[in-house]
């Protein structure tokens, strides 16, 4: 159940070059993460996408001449070894270039950043309950609101 968030320069790439960085993105996520491509999975694979306005970045205080991108991942604690860790930050430095149309240099490939968030089980809920110790798709089964009372 991986979740990226990424943030990015104004105008760095267009909407459907987004969308289908978002898409990637998504995919190379939980192949390093070993999720199964099905439904199931897919539905609790989010990816989000927050766009800079122009000066709302800046790199040394000055806007950025290029695009900039930080992807933040967020996984279970221990799901993900510093190998796995490792080929995320290179795929997803790879798709972007790809997304852009960019060589794959060290210049271009240091514009983009990849920072790791690692939880524990007991801080990572879905639907008001935590992840379930056997997996999330168990835990998809075990979200339940009927009888819940909304809070005041």
């Amino acid at each position: 159940m991986p979740m990226i968030e990424l943030s990015y320069s104004s105008g760095a790439l267009p909407a459907p070059k987004l969308k289908a960085l978002l898409h990637r993105a998504t995919k190379v996520l939980m192949w390093w993460e070993k999720i199964p491509d099905t439904d199931a999975a897919r539905q609790v694979a989010w990816t989000f996408a927050r766009e800079f306005p122009e000066d709302h970045l800046v790199i040394g205080g000055v806007p950025p001449s290029k695009g900039r991108y930080r992807f933040t991942v967020s996984t279970i604690e221990g799901l993900m070894d510093d190998r796995a860790k490792q080929g995320v930050m290179r795929d997803l430095v790879r798709i972007t270039l790809e997304a852009e149309g960019s060589p794959h240099d060290h210049a271009n490939a240091s514009r983009i950043w990849c920072l790791f968030n690692d939880l524990p089980r007991s801080n990572w809920g879905i639907g008001g309950v935590p992840f379930a110790p056997s997996g999330y798709l168990s835990c998809l089964g075990d979200i339940q609101t009927h009888n819940d009372t909304p809070l005041d």
